[in-house]
């Protein structure tokens, strides 16, 4: 399956701040999934070298807490810098 395949049932989408065109991973939300879930998820395909947090498409800053991952796109916002993602290969 393409990556523009997979990605289309995607209703949570992960861009950078610094480039909110190019897409960097997603998901299709299911119950269950939490803020600090999605976090976590960020924290396993993206390499940062300082801090980092997400905000929604209104600006509003994602707390790290238990609440349920609403649909949207995020945006990553580094601290420390260069945001890095790793390419996973499936052989």
């Amino acid at each position: 399956m393409s990556p523009l395949a997979r990605s289309g049932g995607r209703n949570v989408r992960l861009y950078g701040a610094n480039d909110p065109t190019t897409e960097l991973g997603g998901l299709f939300l299911t119950n269950g999934i939490t803020n600090a879930n999605f976090y976590s998820m960020v924290e396993i395909i993206i390499i940062f070298k300082g801090e980092f947090f997400l905000r929604d498409e209104g600006g509003t800053i994602i707390e790290k807490d238990n609440h349920p991952l609403q649909p949207g796109n995020y945006y990553i916002v580094a601290t420390g810098g260069h945001v890095y993602n790793h390419i996973f290969m499936v052989q």
